[in-house]
C-alpha cells in the first residue's frame, strides 16, 4: 500500500522551518561570538584597524594580544584568513586551527591588554570584549546571508511542487547545498579575530558537505535534465566518485590540502560539460532546448564567475579580484534561472534573452581576461593594458557577437515596408484562392514551421500556446484559422516578437482587405453603370438598326448584340450556362463558314446533357468564344481547306474543344509556338489566364485543341505541411 505524498504546504513548512533554524543559529553565534569591537583587515602581511577606532586613526598597525596572567600572542595576517581550505597544506590548516584556538581563549577574557604601533611609537590599550552586534556585520556577511536562504526557499518551493519528479529533487538537493555552504562560510569568514578549533573544523566540514550536496545535485540534474543522457539507476556513481576526495580531504589523508580548489575547477568544468551534452541533446527538441538555453545559462554564468573570480586566481597564486564571499552571491542566479526553467513558465520569452545574456557575460569575461593576460603575462601597465583591451574587443568580440547572433539566433526579421507590402500582395491578389495561397506562403517564409494545420477556432489575434511551440492565427485573407507548429524548421520556438510581427502583419492584411473590398465595391458600382449604358444606349440603338438592316449587315448586328448582352452579363458578374454557350459559338461558326462555303461538322448531342448543369463567367465565355472566332478566322482566310471538324469532350471539371480541317496546315514554327501572328499568340495567351492551354498539331490539314478547367482550384486540404524553406529575410 502507497503512502500518500506529503502536500506542498507540508513541504514547504517544514523546509522553511529548516531554513529559519539555520539562519537564526548563524546569526545568535555571530551576535555571541567574542569581538574586540573594531574592524580588522589584512595589509602587506600586517593587520592593521579598518576604520578609526579606540581614538586611533584608520590603518594602524595591531601587533599583539595579552590577558592579565601574562599570556601573550602577536597577531598574524594569516589569523584573518577567510577560508583555510586555500592554504597550501594540512600542517598550515592545523596550525591556523591552533592560533584560533589560543586567541580565541584570549579573547574570552574580561580585559585584554592589545599592543598597537602608531605614529607616535608602540602604545597599549586595555579593551573589553563584547559579543558582536549583528548591525556590524560586514555586507559581504549578509549577500551569502541571503544568498543561502533564498537560494534554498526557492529550490524547496520547486521540490514541494513536484516532490515525486527527480530533476526537481536533485534541484532541492544543490539548493540544500548552497545553504550549507553559504551560512556556514558566513560565519566563520566573519568571525572578527578567532573561533573555537573544534567549531572551526565544524564548519568547514560543513561547508564542504554542502560543496558536495551542491555538485551532486547539479551533475545529476544536467544527466537527466531537460534530456535524459544516463538512466537514474547510474546516479548513484556521482556521489560515489564526489564522495571518497571530500572525506579524504576532511580526514586529511592521501591527498594534499591544495588539491582541494582542483577538485573544485573539476567539478565545474563538467558541469559546463554537461550543459554542452545537454545542448546537442536537445538539438531536434526546440522546447528542451529552451529550457536549456535558460537554465543552462543561469549555471554557466553563476559557477562560471564563481570559478574566473575565485578559484582559478587561487589556482594560479594570485590574488582573487573578487572575494569569495561576493562571488558566492551570484549562485543566486542559478536558483532564479532553475525556478523559472523547471516550472517553464513562459519559457518562449526568456530563451530570447538568454543568449543575450550569454553574449554580454562573455564579452565581460574576455575583456576581463585579455586585461589580466596583458597585466599578468606581457607586464602592460594598468591603463594601456585596459585602453588595449577595450580595444581588442570593441574591434573583434562585438562585431564576431553581432555576427553570430544574426546568423544563429536572432528572430526573423521583416522590415516595415516589406511588412506593408506583404500585407497589400496577399489583400489584392487575383482571386480568393490566390489570396490565401500567398498568405501561406509569407507566413512559411517568416517562421518555416514544420506544419500548419486549418483550425475553427474564433480567435480575433494571434496567440502562443505550448511554451513557444505553435502559433494559432484568426483567419485571414480568405484563408481559414492557422495553426503553426514547430517553427523554423523545428530548430526554435515563437517568441515575443513573432508574435508581435504575426499580430501586426494580421492587422495590416485585415485593413488591406477592407481597403479592397471597398475597392471592388467601388469597381463593381462602375461595372454596373456601364452594363446599364451599354444596354440601354448601345444596345438600343443596334437593335434598332437590326430591324431596317438588309439581309447582308442584319448577321453582323446579330453578333454585335450577342457580343453586348455577354459583356453586360460579365459586368454585372452573371454567369451563363455553358449549353446555351456553345449553342452561340456552333450556330456563329456555321453561320460564317457556310458564307465561305466551308462544311461544318460540330455534334453536341453527346455532350450537351453534361454542359446543361454547368455555368460558367465572363472570362470563361469570353475565351471560348474568342478562340473559336479566331479559329474559325484563320480556317477561312488561310487553310484552304473544305471542311472545319469539332469534337467536343465535356466533364464537370474540364472542356476540350478539338478542331480538325483538311487544308494545307500550319507552318513548323507554328506549331512549335514560335508564330509570330497576333491571332495565335493571344490565343493562347487568354487561355494560359484562365488555366487553360492551346494544343497545334497537324494531320491532313491542322489541328487545334483547346483545354480549359470550368472551376478554379479549391484552396488546400487541412493539415497541408510546409516545405522546409532556406528563405532568408533581410535583417
Amino acid at each position: 500500500m502507497s503512502r500518500a505524498p506529503l502536500s506542498p504546504g507540508l513541504i514547504i513548512i517544514a523546509m522553511t522551518t529548516l531554513i529559519a533554524v539555520s539562519a537564526g543559529v548563524i546569526l545568535w553565534l555571530s551576535a555571541s561570538t567574542p569581538w574586540l569591537g573594531v574592524g580588522l583587515v589584512p595589509r602587506d602581511g600586517l593587520v592593521v584597524l579598518e576604520g578609526p577606532a579606540w581614538g586611533l586613526a584608520a590603518g594602524t598597525e595591531i601587533l599583539s594580544i595579552s590577558a592579565a596572567d601574562g599570556t601573550r600572542h602577536t597577531i598574524e595576517a594569516q589569523d584573518l584568513l577567510a577560508e583555510p581550505d586555500s592554504l597550501p597544506t594540512y600542517a598550515a590548516i592545523n596550525a591556523l586551527y591552533d592560533r584560533q584556538q589560543a586567541l580565541f581563549d584570549l579573547i574570552g577574557e574580561p580585559v585584554i591588554a592589545i599592543k598597537v604601533r602608531t605614529d607616535a611609537g608602540l602604545q597599549t590599550l586595555d579593551i573589553a570584549p563584547a559579543p558582536r552586534p549583528l548591525s556590524s556585520l560586514p555586507g559581504s556577511f549578509w549577500i551569502q546571508f541571503v544568498t543561502g536562504i533564498t537560494s534554498a526557499l526557492i529550490a524547496f518551493w520547486v521540490w514541494s511542487l513536484r516532490p515525486r519528479l527527480l530533476a526537481p529533487t536533485l534541484f532541492a538537493l544543490s539548493g540544500l547545498g548552497v545553504l550549507m555552504v553559504t551560512l556556514s562560510s558566513a560565519y566563520y569568514a566573519h568571525r572578527g579575530l578567532a573561533l573555537p578549533a573544534d567549531a572551526f573544523r565544524v564548519l568547514m566540514l560543513i561547508n564542504h558537505f554542502g560543496i558536495l550536496a551542491f555538485s551532486s545535485g547539479m551533475i545529476g540534474l544536467f544527466l537527466v535534465y531537460p534530456r535524459r543522457l544516463v538512466h537514474p539507476r547510474w546516479l548513484w556513481l556521482v556521489p560515489a566518485l564526489l564522495g571518497p576526495p571530500f572525506v579524504l580531504d576532511s580526514l586529511q589523508i592521501l591527498i594534499e590540502a591544495g588539491h582541494y580548489y582542483l577538485l573544485v575547477m573539476a567539478i565545474t568544468l563538467t558541469i559546463m560539460a554537461l550543459i554542452v551534452a545537454q545542448y546537442w541533446a536537445t538539438r531536434r527538441h526546440p522546447d528542451e532546448r529552451a529550457v536549456l538555453g535558460w537554465l543552462g545559462l543561469s549555471v554557466a554564468i553563476a559557477i562560471g564567475s564563481f570559478a574566473l573570480m575565485s578559484v582559478t586566481p587561487a589556482l594560479l597564486g594570485y590574488d582573487t579580484p573578487l572575494s569569495q564571499h561576493y562571488a558566492a552571491g551570484g549562485i543566486i542566479i542559478i536558483y532564479l534561472g532553475l525556478a523559472l526553467g523547471l516550472r517553464r513558465y513562459r519559457l518562449f520569452e526568456l530563451g530570447h534573452w538568454a543568449y543575450r545574456i550569454l553574449f554580454y557575460m562573455l564579452g565581460v569575461f574576455a575583456l576581463i581576461a585579455l586585461d589580466a593576460a596583458l597585466l599578468v603575462g606581457l607586464g602592460v601597465g594598468e591603463a594601456p593594458a585596459l585602453a588595449l583591451s577595450l580595444l581588442l574587443i570593441g574591434l573583434i568580440y562585438l562585431p564576431l557577437r553581432d555576427w553570430v547572433w544574426r546568423r544563429f539566433f536572432a528572430p526573423r526579421h521583416i522590415e516595415e515596408h516589406e511588412l506593408f507590402s506583404a500585407a497589400m500582395a496577399v489583400a489584392f491578389a487575383p482571386s480568393r484562392v490566390d489570396s490565401a495561397r500567398r498568405w501561406r506562403d509569407l507566413l512559411a517564409r517568416l517562421f518555416d514551421p514544420l506544419q500548419a494545420v486549418d483550425h475553427t477556432n474564433d480567435l480575433n489575434a494571434p496567440s502562443v500556446s505550448e511554451d513557444g511551440l505553435t502559433m494559432t492565427l484568426p483567419a485571414v485573407a480568405g484563408a481559414p484559422g492557422l495553426r503553426l507548429s514547430h517553427p523554423f524548421g523545428g530548430r526554435g520556438l515563437f517568441q515575443p516578437g513573432h508574435l508581435a510581427l504575426a499580430a501586426d502583419l494580421v492587422t495590416l492584411t485585415e485593413r488591406a482587405e477592407e481597403s479592397r473590398q471597398a475597392y471592388m465595391r467601388g469597381v463593381g458600382e462602375e461595372r454596373r453603370r456601364m452594363a446599364r449604358d451599354l444596354h440601354d444606349d448601345v444596345g438600343a440603338r443596334l437593335l434598332t438598326g437590326l430591324h431596317t438592316a438588309d439581309e447582308r449587315t442584319r448577321p453582323t448586328l446579330q453578333a454585335a448584340l450577342s457580343d453586348i448582352r455577354a459583356i453586360v452579363s460579365g459586368l454585372a458578374g452573371e454567369e451563363a450556362e455553358l449549353d446555351r454557350v456553345l449553342a452561340q459559338i456552333r450556330h456563329e461558326a456555321a453561320r460564317r463558314l457556310e458564307a465561305a462555303e466551308i462544311a461544318l461538322d460540330w455534334p453536341l448531342v453527346d455532350a450537351l446533357g453534361v454542359a446543361a448543369d454547368i455555368r460558367i463567367d465572363y472570362r470563361a465565355h469570353k475565351a471560348l468564344t474568342s478562340a473559336t472566332r479566331e479559329i474559325v478566322s484563320n480556317v477561312i482566310r488561310h487553310s484552304g481547306a473544305d471542311t472545319l471538324t469539332v469534337a467536343l469532350e465535356c466533364t464537370p471539371e474540364n472542356l476540350v474543344l478539338r478542331f480538325a480541317d483538311n487544308g494545307r496546315g500550319l507552318p513548323a514554327t507554328a506549331l512549335a509556338g514560335e508564330t509570330t501572328g497576333y491571332g495565335l499568340r493571344n490565343l493562347r495567351q487568354r487561355l494560359a489566364d484562365l488555366g487553360g492551354s492551346v494544343a497545334f498539331g497537324r494531320t491532313s490539314g491542322t489541328t487545334i485543341t483547346l483545354a480549359l478547367p470550368l472551376h478554379l482550384a479549391e484552396p488546400p486540404e487541412p493539415g497541408v505541411n510546409f516545405p522546409h524553406s532556406a528563405v532568408d529575410l533581410p535583417s
